[in-house]
């Protein structure tokens, strides 16, 4: 029985270290309090969203969907190349992504005054597609609500 227990062990070890390794966006996200998801194409976000439902000015070509959410999904941060959001209004900017995982403003030269309003998301295009958020302004608001 002695021998075996520096094996199970040794297995073990290296058992945890491939959960580690693999898991570390999960791990870190559970941390945060934050889900993340991405998706190829959006036919393959459409059927695997998390959370809220997903946003219908997404278009019709966008691809590399990635999306990080609060838990609570108080806040979103969706970033995605394509054509430009359906369906959407120019204006003033309001907020700024929760989150900077997906790119961002360097430096307060880079805030836009003006985005796109896509319902209660705020879309900017960027030199690597476009890049959506929205913040809640009251509490136990979603973009559903």
């Amino acid at each position: 029985m002695k021998r075996r227990l520096p094996a199970i062990a040794a297995l073990a070890a290296a058992s945890l270290a491939t959960a580690a390794l693999t898991g570390c966006t999960s791990f870190t996200d559970t941390l945060e309090r934050v889900h993340s998801e991405s998706f190829d194409t959006r036919a393959a976000a459409s059927e695997g969203w998390v959370g809220v439902t997903m946003p219908e000015w997404l278009p019709e070509d966008a691809s590399s969907i990635r999306t990080t959410a609060t838990t609570d999904e108080s806040s979103a941060v969706i970033a995605f190349t394509g054509g430009e959001p359906s369906g959407c209004a120019e204006g003033t900017r309001s907020t700024l992504p929760f989150d900077g995982r997906y790119g961002g403003f360097a430096d307060a030269s880079e805030l836009p005054e003006t985005v796109l309003w896509c319902g209660p998301y705020e879309v900017h295009e960027t030199t690597e597609g476009w890049l959506a958020w929205f913040n809640a302004t009251e509490e136990g608001q979603t973009p559903e609500s």
